[in-house]
């Protein structure tokens, strides 16, 4: 019998920032694990097949602030989906290289996921593969989060999850400093906060073409419980998750700017 340890015993093992604590003592913990176990408990011994967009390692292209100390290496994500899913497939994508990584369960591949043409050419590599699950915890930009959205939600099974980590306010008409903001387009956050509201998907976007939207069956805001007191909560620190709500996630309103996790499914 596999031994079901917490999601968030793995976060902790593996130094993941999706648990209560970072690599080090200084970086705070998200605490999505409870919002992605209460999702995913149910399946953690089934044979899924997931991807997950950036892997936190450092490079030549992207400075990966997590791949530090305890974590120095990088991948603490893709590590503690391996063990979780005792017979997952992990397939993972940076736009660092990250072959250290690999193990029979852990495939990498060097993608930017701000290009078109890198993501269909991964497509391509993925020809036939379905996933359960996707995780964009990539570059944070909002431009880039779309793109990938787009392009990668045809690869996402019937009622599978499409999960956007890092949502934050940098996009026009808000900030674009930084090296998450992007002036071509609305945040994320606020496009799926104006869809949800009404139905219309604000301009300028990061997409090419919108009728994918149709296939989004339902949707949800949610947040983790912070480690940290409230005033710690900033306008950076949200998150978005997208998949079905099920028993056992809660369902809970905040003040405008605090929104951390948004759940939806694919029809």
């Amino acid at each position: 019998m596999i031994e079901k340890t917490s999601l968030a015993s793995l976060a902790a093992k593996h130094h993941s920032d999706k648990g209560l604590a970072g690599p080090t003592p200084r970086w705070n913990g998200n605490n999505y694990v409870d919002i992605y176990e209460a999702y995913l408990r149910d399946r953690r011994l089934d044979p899924i097949v997931m991807l997950e967009i950036g892997i936190g390692v450092t490079g030549p292209y992207w400075r990966a602030d997590i791949a530090q100390a305890a974590n120095c290496g990088g991948g603490a994500s893709v590590k503690m989906w391996q063990d979780y899913f005792a017979s997952g497939m992990i397939y993972a994508m940076d736009i660092n290289p990250a072959q250290h990584l690999d193990t029979d369960r852990i495939k990498t591949f060097v993608v930017d996921q701000g290009s078109r043409q890198e993501l269909n050419s991964f497509k391509k590599q993925m020809a036939g593969v379905r996933f359960d699950f996707i995780i964009d915890d990539g570059s944070h930009r909002g431009d880039h989060q779309q793109c990938s959205m787009e392009l990668l939600w045809p690869t996402l099974k019937s009622n599978g999850l499409y999960i956007i980590e890092d949502l934050n306010d940098y996009g026009f008409g808000e900030q674009t400093d930084g090296r998450h903001g992007s002036s071509d387009c609305v945040s994320t956050r606020r496009l799926f906060r104006e869809y949800l509201r009404t139905g219309s998907i604000l301009t300028p976007n990061g997409f090419d073409d919108t009728s994918f939207f149709s296939q989004i069956e339902d949707a949800c805001f949610h947040s983790p419980r912070p480690k940290l007191d409230f005033s710690m909560i900033g306008r950076e620190a949200v998150r978005c998750v997208l998949g079905r709500a099920k028993k056992g996630v809660g369902q809970t309103k905040f003040s405008e700017g605090s929104h951390k996790m948004l759940v939806l499914t694919k029809r």
